[in-house]
Parts: structure tokens; C-alpha cells; sequence
């Protein structure tokens, strides 16, 4: 990454030092945080994102993490441990699903499909956190929208690249900061500019705030509307090995004219 200087670039220590993240996005930035799945064998372990969630207390008074299901069902099916730390590489505490989002194989069988293909029932998740440090009660966390889609998102990314993997879980925000939608995958393929380490650009499928026992427990009575088309969002996440600060735009459920755009900077680009 190229680290910039200037009152919207980051300096604080963490690893998002040196990127764009205006002042009225930082809220969001904090509460961001980085999911590592442990298997009992140290093999096969994976990363995600996640996101702390305003005023989504459990009994225990601790909030909840919004995140995907891919991730959670790797630690479901491998009998896995989720680790949560922040941005400056600490470990606050260990989540486990919340029950009520859990579904059996059997249960997802019948789930339809979801953006990304042979991942039905991949849908927003909630995570139960057993913290280690007063620091997780510490971070405020971001409100769900009032208003949301009810179906499949699509965003372009090119700022300062596309969504690569371990960014799955990590939330869509609009201009308020607020979530709208969850980030599942990229199109992979022809819909992918890539070179051998980062991806420079691609079309990223973002899943709605819905899921089985998510808004019942969050409480959440969303008018559900298309947004405008183009509209400017941000996601905060961890792909494998690096940090980012994503901007881009989104466009609902047809994502015919950013498969274009692809398709021209493929041939600009020679990738």
C-alpha cells in the first residue's frame, strides 16, 4: 500500500495508518474488527470480517458482531474456535454464533442461493463475543440502516482495489455510516482485474441485513427500498495479509452494467 499524508489519512498506530478514511467514517473503522477461525488442528484455518453493532447488547451486556455465515459454518463444521481482534492487532475475546442464527446442513439445503454461486443460505449472522479486555466494551459500534434492500447487492471497487478474500463478513455503509448490507464474495473470473498478489478491481456481491433470527434479535422493523443507484459506500476489511479502506459504488440486484465496466478495463489494462 502507498501511505498518504493529509487530515483524512489515517495515523493512529493501527494497521489502516496510511489510508483514506474520512473523519465521519471512523466510527465505522473502529468498529470493524478482524475474525480468525482456529481449527483444533491448526490446519485449515481462515479470516473474516465482522462488525460491532450499536446497542445490540447481549444479556451479558456485551454487544454483538455482524458478520457472514461462510465463516461462522467453517467453525460449525470443524468444530472451530472464532478469534475477534482489532485493528491495532489485539486479541479482545473469542464469539461464538448466536444460536438462533445457526442452521443445520440440512436447513441451508433448502436455503436459496445466494450472490456468490453454491452458497445457499450465505446471509447475515450474528456472533455472541466472550470478551478478554474491557477494550471490546470500549468500541461504540454502527447502527443498521432504517432503510434497506431485500435482495442481492452489487458494488464496484477500484479504491484503492477490489475486495479480496477476508474481507467476507465485513459491512457495506453508506454516506451515514450506517450498514446495508453485508459483503459475501467476488465474481471471480472475467469480472475480476487482477495480477498475481492484489486485485486491482471487481465486482463484489454484498449480501442484505437478513438472515434467519437476525432482525428479530436486533430488533429491527427496516422500510425496505432500493437506495439510489451509484450510491457512494465504504467497507473496512481484512483481506488475507493486508488491511483496506474501500470505496466504491453499489447497484441493486443487476449487475449487467458493471460486468461491462469490467470487461473495458480488462482490455485498458491488459490484465
Amino acid at each position: 500500500m502507498v501511505h498518504q499524508s493529509g487530515p483524512d489519512i489515517v495515523a493512529e498506530h493501527s494497521c489502516f495508518d496510511g489510508q483514506r478514511v474520512p473523519a465521519s467514517e471512523r466510527a465505522a473503522l473502529e468498529a470493524t474488527v478482524y475474525l480468525y477461525v482456529a481449527s483444533p488442528d491448526g490446519k485449515n484455518d481462515i479470516s473474516g470480517s465482522g462488525t460491532v453493532l450499536r446497542d445490540s447488547r447481549m444479556p451479558q451486556g456485551h454487544n454483538r458482531i455482524l458478520t457472514i455465515r461462510h465463516v461462522t459454518q467453517h467453525a460449525l463444521r470443524k468444530h472451530g474456535r472464532i478469534y475477534i481482534l482489532d485493528r491495532f492487532g489485539h486479541k479482545l475475546g473469542e464469539a461464538r454464533q448466536t444460536p438462533a442464527t445457526i442452521l443445520s446442513e440440512s436447513q441451508l439445503a433448502q436455503e436459496p442461493d445466494s450472490g456468490v454461486h453454491d452458497l445457499p443460505g450465505d446471509n447475515a449472522v450474528l456472533l455472541d463475543m466472550q470478551p478478554r479486555t474491557p477494550a471490546y466494551d470500549q468500541i461504540s459500534g454502527v447502527d443498521v440502516a432504517p432503510r434497506l434492500y431485500r435482495g442481492i447487492m452489487y458494488a464496484w471497487f477500484t479504491d484503492p482495489g477490489a475486495l479480496m478474500p477476508g474481507v467476507s463478513g465485513a459491512a457495506l455503509l453508506n454516506e451515514h455510516n450506517q450498514v446495508i448490507g453485508i459483503a459475501e464474495g467476488t465474481g471471480g473470473g472475467e469480472n475480476t482485474i487482477g495480477s498475481a498478489i492484489f486485485f486491482h478491481g471487481s465486482i463484489a456481491a454484498f449480501m442484505p441485513v437478513a438472515g434467519p433470527g437476525v432482525q428479530e434479535i436486533l430488533h429491527l422493523q427496516p422500510t425496505f427500498a432500493p437506495p439510489e443507484n451509484r450510491v457512494h459506500v465504504h467497507v473496512f476489511g481484512y483481506p488475507e495479509e493486508l488491511y483496506i479502506a474501500y470505496h466504491g459504488q453499489i447497484q441493486t440486484s443487476d449487475p449487467g452494467p458493471m460486468q461491462e465496466m469490467a470487461r473495458i478495463m480488462h482490455d485498458l489494462s491488459g490484465l
